[in-house]
């Protein structure tokens, strides 16, 4: 992996880590399960973070522009090259680090509130997410619904001028040419 990647891949392992550190604790001195829930949400937002941060610089490795590529190509560097072994080590144990880490606090969680808690966490996790999706997605078509009912109200609001304005105007040419006609 080049740099930018490696460094998306470290940094937000090293979030994660962060937050799988703060569960431990949480776990280890607080009775509040509130605490230990907050911290649990860290951890899946910098879970899924780190791994949005990784899709993002592996699809932006490229240089974009030619200078980018000039400058890359001139400088040959092998801290550059995504297929060096130090830069696929580093990215690949980092990333089994995690897991790891991760699978360890399940089992930890597990053996403090009973077998197949983060089970149910993950279900309830995958479930909130799904929930999520459809409400924004019901929100949106809410907002879409309204829009179309407030265009739908203003076309109504403009056709009902135009009668009004067409019958003042045919009342004013009928009175005009009445009066015409009179004198």
């Amino acid at each position: 992996m080049d740099p930018l990647t490696l460094a998306a891949v470290t940094g937000g392992f090293a979030a994660v880590k962060s937050a799988i550190s703060g569960v431990r604790s949480a776990l280890e001195s607080a009775d509040d399960v509130g605490a230990i829930a907050g911290h649990i949400d860290t951890l899946f937002r910098t879970h899924g973070a780190a791994k949005k941060r990784i899709k993002e610089a592996e699809k932006n490795k490229l240089p974009k522009n030619k200078w980018a590529k000039f400058v890359k190509l001139t400088l040959k560097s092998d801290d550059n090259d995504e297929t060096s072994l130090a830069n696929v080590a580093a990215a690949k144990l980092a990333e089994k680090q995690q897991e790891e880490d991760i699978r360890k606090l399940s089992l930890q969680i597990d053996k403090r509130f009973g077998p197949g808690t983060w089970g149910e966490i993950l279900e309830a996790q995958e479930q909130a997410k799904v929930e999520r999706k459809k409400r924004l997605k019901r929100e949106a078509e809410e907002r879409a619904e309204a829009k179309l009912q407030g265009r739908t109200f203003w076309q109504k609001v403009l056709i009902e001028t135009g009668k009004v304005i067409f019958v003042i105007l045919f009342i004013a040419g009928m009175i005009a040419f009445i009066w015409h006609n009179k004198v």
